[in-house]
């Protein structure tokens, strides 16, 4: 898993690395898209993760939710003073920002709270998922698709103030549960991937990947400014590349000794670069202003993704070395 949890890391810093470039139409906006369209399962990819490694485990709650909560809330509360520290409003105290932003998430800090809730619902989903069939699960993941995915992309483009879950009574098919679920059931119940079946999966990705460039492009064409509904999570496109490339990840079967180094070192220190990156990011193009000088639309994009990335990766790997830190990067 430490493959996929690193591959995942590095996708998350492409995804806001290549949004920087994608509000305004101009040579960046294409490369935008297309870079933020390979890398915008990374999210998904984390929560099968959870999945995977959580559902099929028979623990009692309250440990459970002891171990989880020692796993997100400090970190949650730690990025969120940093934040509020460093961008935060000036004209009011920090500790009110703090609360406020503890209640609404401070930007890329959402995913925590997702998380938590991911963790909350985790005991009662591994109970269902332990006593339900392949079958039966596959139908959860079904309903989970048309109502999360489907349904969504609908309410996108023809009316953002439906909500289908809602308005259907079928809360408990919507959200990142789906991911989560996933997870568990593609790692547990898929068999071993045959090398033929590895490039089927490559190239569902690719198509799914293309798919959401043009009709991103097409869509933003047509709307007159640049849209992102073809980048939801909860997309039937995105669902599709967040799959087959989970399933891709997952089955490598054997990667070089020398890069298992680096690769712990990222996947190990994956929350702290996650919380970290947007700073680095908003410093190397907001402040030093380093991607000025680079004038080739797509090269500029990796340019700064790499820079931003093993910079963010090597602050919180000798971070980690602090005990104190330990828990929160």
């Amino acid at each position: 898993m430490d493959v996929t949890r690193a591959v995942a890391c590095a996708m998350v810093v492409l995804v806001h690395t290549a949004a920087t470039y994608f509000y305004a139409f101009g040579s960046m906006w294409l490369p935008s898209v297309t870079y933020d369209a390979v890398a915008r399962a990374a999210v998904p990819i984390f929560f099968m993760l959870s999945g995977a490694l959580l559902l099929w485990k028979d623990e009692p709650i309250p440990t459970f939710y002891r171990r989880r909560a020692l796993r997100v809330v400090p970190p949650l509360v730690f990025w969120t003073v940093v934040y509020v520290v460093v961008f935060g409003d000036r004209s009011i105290s920090w500790t009110a920002q703090v609360a406020h932003y503890l209640m609404e998430p401070y930007r890329h800090l959402w995913y925590f709270y997702v998380a938590l809730g991911l963790y909350l619902s985790a005991p009662f989903l591994s109970r269902m998922l332990r006593a339900s069939t392949p079958a039966e699960t596959r139908i959860f993941l079904l309903l989970w698709f048309m109502v999360s995915c489907v349904l969504n992309q609908v309410r996108l483009l023809v009316s953002e103030d439906w909500d289908p879950p809602s308005f259907l009574g079928v809360q408990l098919f919507s959200g990142f549960v789906g991911f989560f679920v996933l997870g568990a059931y593609l790692t547990r119940y898929t068999p071993i991937v045959s090398p033929a079946d590895r490039w089927r999966c490559l190239l569902v990705f690719v198509a799914s990947v293309a798919g959401i460039v043009v009709a991103t492009y097409l869509y933003s064409g047509y709307r007159g400014e640049p849209n992102e509904f073809f980048f939801a999570y909860q997309t039937p496109l995105v669902a599709i590349a967040s799959v087959s490339a989970f399933v891709w990840l997952t089955t490598i079967p054997r990667v070089p000794t020398p890069l298992m180094t680096p690769i712990r070192w990222i996947a190990d220190g994956s929350l702290g670069i996650y919380g970290l990156h947007p700073m680095v990011l908003w410093l190397y193009v907001e402040r030093l202003h380093v991607d000025d000088d680079l004038t080739a639309p797509w090269a500029r994009i990796p340019i700064v993704w790499l820079a931003v990335f093993v910079s963010t990766a090597l602050v919180i790997h000798l971070a980690r070395k602090l005990p104190l830190l330990r828990r929160v990067a």
